[in-house]
């Protein structure tokens, strides 16, 4: 059977249409041979160690823990890497390089961790509490530019200082005490803190090996030692297309993972997918517009909703999006209820606002967190155009050209081409051109902030709105905007973890003032995901959000 986190717990975070899936292939240009995959087995032949043969909607772009951004890049280094800890098949959060579950001090503040004494890393070593003193403060260290480094700001002691460039990172508050035991102290109590440790970007690394691989580190399956369940082959990040995993022989836990290898190939077109699972070449295949009506009575079918928050970035830097009434026109021009309800028809649904449904509750009322914030955004044609003329008047302008970016894959074509025509037919006088590039440079791009209008979607790191809200502050957001209304309620909440209702309602206001009065990004959807699955796969952990875990998956006769 399958198993899905329906606690939300904890996790993480991708940007990019049609990528809330991160499964995958075998080798380049050759397509995926069943018998070959079905020959991998142990040595009694059990039929759970057969290969497990998945899709992945891009390829990866990076698998240095710093450098990563998206699901993608987090699946494939969930499965190969490993923290202190992972979650179960329930989303608790269990031991996994860790010895055990940590000693908390009174104020909850300082925690300290034991290391497996048999955890090892694939060329043999030891891992130690060096190697996540090493990655932690890579991962804060300004001059490393790391995508997730926000994630350790307020929560461990001087990673604010540094990030700021006021303090060494060095002086982050993680600390060997010896070989295998780690010290950590808190900004403040976090009791998500735990959750987070099972994500990437709390991961260690081997600094002797990344420092011995220089820039090459990360890029392809042979500059990369493991620690997790599976070790990759096949895999260059030019290259991409493909990539393997094989189980780990020097992994703590190797005999208790079932299966041998995992074999991922990356599908850009439904049909292509479809076509190799109905001939027995995939394990999985994920749906997308007339394929899931097409499917829903296939006894292999699944749907379920995902915390998932689809967008477009809107870049400030460009003069006709730094107007708010042009902001405020694009917005309200796009009638995304049409989108979900005749392109994607798997389940998902409009989204007026950016934290999506079902992500956390009021803690005072038990309301969700859409339900207090409210329809910051809607379809309203009049009120469109009539911000449109003003927009063009206050920029002195007749028309305005506009490129939307989005990735190379079919889904994200049929995203772009529906709302460049909406937004073409709604708006006299833009005209609205389509990039499509492919996935890791349209991240590259979006963080490097080299475009106009880019298609985005955010998963959660955790079970809380503030991991939506606080990417609208100015620190943190890849539209290049500052609104000093926002940050300050940004700011205000997060020194209110001790009252949580006055931050619950921080939290919601901000939201409010971002998008219904500065309109900083376009709403569009939340995903829900249709795939197919063989009714022989065991145990294999796709959540409602995050990366997936293969290390107890099976495969039965």
């Amino acid at each position: 059977m399958i198993r899905i986190n329906k606690k939300l717990q904890l996790l993480l975070g991708l940007f990019s249409v049609g990528l809330l899936v991160a499964c995958g292939n075998n080798n380049g240009s050759t397509s995926l041979d069943s018998t070959d995959a079905n020959a991998v087995s142990t040595e009694n032949g059990n039929a759970s160690s057969k290969a497990l043969r998945l899709t992945a909607s891009a390829d990866i772009p990076t698998m240095d823990i710093i450098a990563a951004t998206d699901l993608v890049s987090f699946t494939a280094m969930n499965n190969a890497f490993e923290g202190l800890y992972t979650l179960d098949l329930n989303g608790k959060v269990v031991p996994a390089s860790a010895k055990n579950m940590p000693e908390i001090s009174s104020d909850g503040l300082i925690y300290t961790f034991t290391i497996r004494d048999d955890a090892t890393w694939s060329n043999g070593e030891q891992v130690t509490s060096a190697d996540y003193v090493y990655a932690w403060r890579k991962m804060v260290d300004p001059a490393m530019a790391a995508g997730y480094s926000y994630m350790y700001d307020g929560l461990i002691q001087n990673a604010t200082e540094i990030l700021a460039g006021e303090m060494d990172a060095a002086e982050l508050a993680v600390e060997a005490i010896s070989e295998k035991v780690l010290k950590v102290t808190l900004a403040q109590p976090a009791p998500y803190f735990l959750d987070l440790l099972s994500m990437p970007f709390f991961f260690p690394q081997n600094q002797a090996y990344v420092e011995e691989q220089g820039d090459s580190y990360g890029s392809s399956s042979d500059t990369l030692i493991y620690n997790g369940p599976f070790i990759m082959t096949d895999w260059n990040q030019a290259k991409g297309g493909s990539w393997t995993f094989t189980k780990n022989d020097s992994y703590w836990g190797k005999d208790e993972i079932p299966l041998n290898q995992v074999v991922v190939q990356v599908m850009k077109e439904t049909s292509t997918a479809i076509n190799l699972y109905e001939a027995d070449e995939l394990d999985y295949a994920a749906l997308s517009g007339e394929y899931v009506a097409a499917n829903k009575a296939n006894e292999d079918y699944h749907s379920q909703m995902n915390t998932t928050s689809n967008f477009i970035e809107m870049n400030q830097e460009v003069p006709a999006l730094a107007n708010e009434n042009i902001r405020e026109a694009l917005t309200k021009s796009l009638d995304t209820a049409n989108y979900t309800e005749n392109v994607l028809k798997n389940g998902s649904v409009p989204i007026y606002g950016y934290v999506p449904n079902g992500l956390a509750t009021n803690p005072g009322t038990g309301a969700d967190f859409r339900e207090d914030a409210g329809d910051l955004t809607s379809y309203n044609l009049e009120e469109a155009q009539t911000a449109w003329e003003k927009g063009l008047s206050e920029l002195g302008v007749e028309t305005i050209s506009l490129e939307l970016m989005t990735t190379d894959s079919e889904d994200s074509k049929k995203f772009a081409e529906f709302f460049q025509s909406q937004l073409q037919g709604n708006l006299p006088g833009l005209t609205l051109t389509i990039r499509q590039v492919p996935f890791n440079v349209k991240q590259d791009s979006l963080r490097n902030g080299s475009f106009q209008l880019g298609t985005a979607n955010w998963i959660a790191d955790f079970a809380d709105p503030v991991n939506y809200v606080e990417r609208f502050h100015s620190d943190i957001n890849r539209g290049n905007y500052a609104f000093e209304d926002v940050d300050t309620l940004i700011e205000t909440a997060k020194a209110a973890y001790d009252d949580e209702e006055a931050r619950w309602d921080l939290l919601v206001e901000a939201e409010q003032v971002a998008i219904g009065e500065h309109y900083v990004q376009l709403p569009t959807y939340q995903s829900a995901g249709a795939y197919l699955l063989k009714d022989h796969v065991k145990d294999l952990y796709i959540p409602v959000f995050g990366p997936d875990s293969y290390r107890y998956a099976s495969i039965g006769e």
